[in-house]
């Protein structure tokens, strides 16, 4: 069970959507891009990633 747990944790697409929120919110701070830019972003990423996995649990 806590096999399975892990595994699900590992999963493509959650490491993309935290990786890419990890990384806009780093170049926020360093003040490479405006924070409303970072925060468009990154609320497209985690849709994106929340839709998807939506779906996925609907067809299962």
């Amino acid at each position: 069970m806590l096999k399975e747990k892990l595994t699900a944790l590992i999963e493509v697409r959650k490491i993309i959507a935290l990786v890419i929120t990890i990384l806009f919110f780093v170049l926020c701070i360093m003040e490479k891009i405006s924070p409303d830019k970072a925060f468009e972003i990154v609320l497209m990423v985690i849709a994106f990633y929340f839709a998807k996995s939506t779906a996925l649990d609907k067809n299962n």
